[in-house]
């Protein structure tokens, strides 16, 4: 390794880094970078139930980006609900409420 060669953690296109993943998914990865650019240390499988709970939290930030981009309410408080430290699904409409009423100047075509 040259000394303009680091290691540190990265965020990138999982394409074949963790197989058991969606291959179009963003995984935090440890990666090296240099001057050929970054790349991902690969995993190949990892655990199933672990690759479960992160299929999961995909899907739940996906519909978080489907909420924003329709400026959809009922979206947004779906992918709160899926979240499994959120109790209920009155718990997610009491939480997007309060976000909302905080946040409503940045959020004015929300409906």
């Amino acid at each position: 390794e040259d000394s303009n060669s680091y290691e540190i953690a990265v965020n990138i296109p999982n394409d074949g880094i963790i197989e058991n993943l969606p291959q179009d998914l963003v995984v935090e990865c440890s990666g090296t970078v240099n001057k050929d650019g970054i790349q991902g240390v690969k995993l190949g499988n990892i655990p199933k139930n672990i690759a479960a709970i992160l299929r999961i939290e995909a899907s739940i930030q996906d519909l978080c980006v489907e909420a924003i981009m329709q400026k959809s309410k009922d979206l947004a408080i779906d992918c709160l609900a899926m979240d499994v430290n959120c109790g209920s699904f009155e718990m997610a409409e009491a939480i997007f409420s309060e976000m909302f009423e905080l946040q409503r100047e940045y959020l004015p075509n929300f409906k």
